[in-house]
């Protein structure tokens, strides 16, 4: 929905500018000063939200106790691009897919008003220039079209139509005069202007307040002029004998179209004094109170909590990694393919270390040649894993091989440009519903990397051994110093916002590696709690797979699992056991023991005997 927030800020910031206009410039006589006025902060209203600025905050020395130890994981994650598992396995799959489409529609609908609208305009532009052939008279730039009826007593660009049977000589003479003003003054250039923007922003009220605002100082610029030649009581009776209750098309410029009491009053108002022009600069608070407000960003934007993953990361060979899965994408972690602006057929679309020395490629069990790497999705891998005879063997979610679409291509054609010869890199990706939106990566040659999406309003936290970093700074750490630690991407907690400040969506940490004491069951609450007894509670925030007792679930993206005390967080996670054994990937924890998260790649948790275990894998998730 990134398109619909740009045109609300677009929307406020119009609001803003036309209240300066109403309360404090319409009234003034400086009518070119006015009409700039408007047509520039129309523009300015656009401007704004498309641009943004970043202000970097100075790095806080604070001490990252660690209370519990991570698992190494090989694999990154991707939170964004996601495709929802194949309906007929998933069968509960519904709501992101709902929310896309009404997305969609209203998308939709959007550009099929404005569609509608812009054809409306370049009708009455077609009609008018229709007109414009027969000239009956050139005076200068002006070319005089003669028409008795319909429109009439009006211009478009240098266009006049006037009715030359119902006026007088004296009138035809003013009409030229009046007329010359906005042929000379291009009034007809903001007329059009004007049109497009009521096409973008048809929804918006303030758009049609401008366009009346800017009409009515076109048509105070041409009185001013043209009641010079004839003085201002003469001119107000010609505009009174004139007066039509006809309204010409909304891209011409009429005679007699807009309100004539303004008209009249502003004829006879008193030029401001001179003073006043320095009104004008009280616009600038204006102005730099909607820049700051749209497009600095203080630090770095970040993603929010719902669409983040944590994710660790450590040296590991040819090992059986998780990937991509069609709720949340996960990328193993791979050298990168020497590919700039590269055909189709030489783009990897699987990150993966050294793919060209694979001559055999597995896919659910089906062989394929190697060119099928230049062409399937990385959306909806499973698992992949390379051997040193040449087959690299893939498993998919549904056991459905997806093709890449043009934005997956785009996507990794992006990225590879953006990482080529960087360790760190922050650059644009797009949504498959051709949204961007930024994502940040970390890639270390043998020690893994990953990353996490940037969206606008949160900020990233980004710490290194316990230390807070600006990104420039972050930057400025050599690939070296993140060989042999685990990386974790993270969203932020309670812990978090009070340690660091509010405001930050998701953290990147940078840490060193302990040894990890075994693997036993440690318990995450007092044996003689009656929690076991508690019922067990989930939340998701892309979609839930039962089987078909009931009795075993599994759960993707941005899960929350509470049970008594226990809250745990997960990338995704299943049930078994009518939910008595929890499985979950990329996991933290707190518990009635552990008020200190506990965090890990992968863990077992026993909701009857109230423990939990750090495991290297779990099949299938």
């Amino acid at each position: 929905m990134e398109w619909l927030t740009y045109l609300l800020k677009v929307t406020a910031c119009t609001a803003l500018f036309y209240a300066f206009y109403h309360f404090c410039l319409r009234n003034l006589t400086f009518f070119a000063a006015n009409r700039i006025y408007l047509v520039a902060t129309l523009l300015i209203s656009f401007a704004i939200p498309a641009v943004q600025f970043e202000v970097e905050r100075a790095a806080i020395n604070l001490a990252q106790v660690k209370e519990d130890v991570l698992f190494p994981l090989r694999t990154f994650a991707d939170v964004r691009d996601q495709t929802l598992p194949d309906s007929k396995n998933h069968p509960q799959a519904t709501e992101v897919t709902n929310e896309l489409n009404w997305q969609l529609i209203l998308f939709s609908c959007y550009w099929l008003i404005a569609a509608v609208i812009l054809c409306v305009s370049a009708f009455q532009g077609l009609k008018l220039l229709k007109h414009a052939r027969k000239v009956n008279l050139k005076i200068g730039r002006l070319k005089v079209i003669f028409k008795p009826d319909g429109f009439t007593n009006c211009s478009f660009l240098n266009y006049v139509f006037v009715n030359q049977q119902e006026l007088t000589e004296e009138e035809m003479n003013v009409i030229l005069q009046h007329e010359q003003v906005h042929v000379a003054r291009y009034h007809s250039v903001d007329k059009l202007l004007i049109s497009a923007c009521k096409a973008l922003l048809w929804f918006s009220p303030i758009i049609y307040l401008y366009d009346s605002a800017l009409e009515q100082t076109h048509e105070y610029e041409a009185d001013k002029e043209t009641s010079l030649t004839m003085g201002d009581t003469p001119y107000a009776n010609l505009l009174l004998a004139m007066a039509v209750k006809k309204n010409n098309p909304s891209l011409v410029l009429s005679f007699v179209r807009n309100p004539l009491k303004g008209r009249i009053k502003m004829l006879f108002t008193n030029q401001s004094k001179n003073m006043k022009k320095l009104t004008y600069l009280a616009v600038l608070p204006v102005g730099l109170a909607l820049t700051w407000a749209f497009t600095v960003q203080v630090v770095y934007a970040s993603l929010p909590d719902e669409a983040i993953q944590q994710t660790l990361v450590a040296p590991s060979d040819n090992e059986a990694a998780p990937l991509q899965t069609t709720t949340s994408q996960e990328v193993i972690k791979t050298e990168k393919p020497e590919v700039s602006d590269a055909p189709a057929d030489t783009l990897w679309m699987i990150d993966y270390p050294s793919l060209g020395k694979y001559s055999e490629v597995v896919i659910n069990g089906k062989s394929y040649g190697p060119n099928i790497l230049t062409k399937m999705s990385p959306g909806g891998i499973k698992s992949i894993k390379g051997s040193d005879s040449g087959r690299l063997e893939i498993t998919t979610w549904g056991d459905k091989l997806e093709y890449a679409t043009e934005i997956d291509k785009e996507n990794v054609r992006t990225r590879n440009k953006a990482m080529a010869g960087k360790f760190y890199a922050r650059y644009r990706k797009k949504s498959q519903d051709g949204s961007r939106y930024d994502y940040a990566e970390i890639k270390v040659p043998g020690s893994g990397g990953g990353g996490v999406s940037i969206d606008k309003g949160k900020k990233l936290l980004l710490v290194y051994e316990g230390r807070q970093y600006s990104e420039r700074k972050f930057k400025a750490l050599t690939a070296d110093q993140f060989r042999k630690r685990a990386m974790t991407f993270r969203s932020t907690d309670e812990e978090i916002a009070i340690k660091y400040g509010k405001g930050y969506g998701s953290m990147i940490e940078v840490f060193s590696v302990r040894d990890i004491v075994g693997y036993e069951p440690q318990p995450f609450r007092d044996l003689n709690n009656a929690d076991a007894g508690s019922k067990l509670s989930y939340q998701v925030k892309d979609s839930i797979w039962l089987s078909d007792d009931k009795k075993n679930s599994t759960l993707f993206g941005g899960v929350k699992i509470t049970h008594g005390k226990l809250n745990i967080t997960a990338d995704k996670a299943k049930t078994e056991d009518a939910g008595q054994i929890v499985y979950a990937k990329n996991v933290s924890f707190t518990s009635e023991l552990h008020h200190n998260p506990v965090t890990a790649s992968f863990m077992k948790f026993n909701l009857k005997d109230g423990t939990y275990q750090i495991i290297k894998h779990i099949p299938d998730l």
